[in-house]
């Protein structure tokens, strides 16, 4: 898949794997005004979202050359944020996500890398950010990004990318925000990512939410864009989809000593999602994932091979706890 192709795709939804309180900060109405709680609830009112989440990519061929591939995907983050005052608001976010690769013995890459082109890759980020109140409308919204992508024994260093989001966000009212921004971050062996950010919270009436921080708090880079039937405070249904691009360094001992794996696609799913008045949210995911690729490259960037991968069926579940 080209570059230009994924920046299309990109473009349309916050995909690198931020926290969900950027998008919840941008989005929130500038009318909130901390002022008037007492004292003792505005010391103390710092808000905690613990987070995880599996989903399962199932088996699926390549399109050419032959092999197959299936995906074994954990989730988790914490989020720490405070209460937005008349000012400003912040928060730090981690996240982590985990992906185990089933390669079969065939294939394009598996060719070019002289056996499986990888295995497990895993992924943290760091992401401190700031929202500052510009007027009664208008709110400013930062973050700063540090990941490190790569393979259980790759070089901590190398596989570090960082960069930055800014974005500024309107609320006409309290049921529709509209917003946009700009995503810089560098890659790895690669030139550095510039993409356009939508932020969009909309609510035309109590059973329906058009939304792109929505879903799954786990879930890298929030749901995407989701069209969401509120059935009532307790249960949601929604429908959604995201284009995701990963990243990541190779272990110095793998077939392709150092190399550079990149992962991209388009899952579109159906979520359902339960709330508990404790703060405990369940989500079910089940879905597809389209517009799939996957590429190899040597310690330098060089591309060695690339497939695109057909469509795969996936289920997740996530769980989140707020307090």
């Amino acid at each position: 898949m080209s570059t230009s192709r994924a920046l299309a795709a990109l473009s349309l939804v916050f995909t690198i794997a931020a926290s969900h309180a950027f998008a919840q900060d941008a989005a929130t109405p500038v009318t909130t005004d901390a002022k008037s709680l007492p004292a003792e609830t505005a010391k103390s009112d710092i808000k905690y979202v613990l987070a995880g989440g599996y989903a399962h990519f199932f088996n699926t061929d390549f399109d050419s050359g032959g092999g197959t591939v299936e995906v074994d995907r954990g989730f988790g983050s914490l989020d720490i944020s405070s209460a937005p005052t008349a000012e400003y608001a912040w928060n730090l976010g981690f996240a982590w996500e985990g992906s185990w690769y089933g390669f079969d013995d065939g294939g394009t890459l598996a060719t070019a890398a002289g056996g499986k082109p990888w295995d497990a890759v895993q992924s943290i980020v760091i992401s401190p950010g700031a929202s500052f109140k510009l007027d009664d409308h208008w709110r400013l919204s930062t973050m700063f990004l540090l990941q490190f992508a790569g393979e259980n024994d790759a070089d901590a260093f190398d596989s570090a990318a960082y960069g930055g989001v800014v974005a500024a966000s309107y609320a006409f009212s309290k049921e529709f925000v509209l917003g946009g921004g700009v995503l810089a971050m560098s890659r790895i062996e690669d030139d550095v990512l510039i993409v356009p950010q939508i932020i969009i919270d909309w609510r035309p009436c109590e059973e329906f939410r058009l939304s792109n921080f929505a879903g799954p708090e786990a879930f890298p880079g929030g749901a995407g864009l989701e069209g969401i039937w509120v059935m009532s405070k307790t249960y949601e249904l929604a429908v959604g989809g995201r284009y995701t691009y990963r990243r990541f360094r190779l272990s110095e001992d793998a077939s392709t000593s150092s190399g550079v794996g990149t992962d991209e696609g388009l899952p579109i799913w159906i979520r359902a999602t339960m709330r508990a008045e404790c703060g405990a949210r369940i989500d079910l995911i089940g879905g597809v994932q389209v517009l799939g690729t996957m590429q190899l490259s040597d310690s330098s960037g060089h591309r060695l091979a690339d497939a695109d991968v057909e469509a795969a069926p996936f289920l997740g579940v996530f769980f989140s706890w707020t307090y």
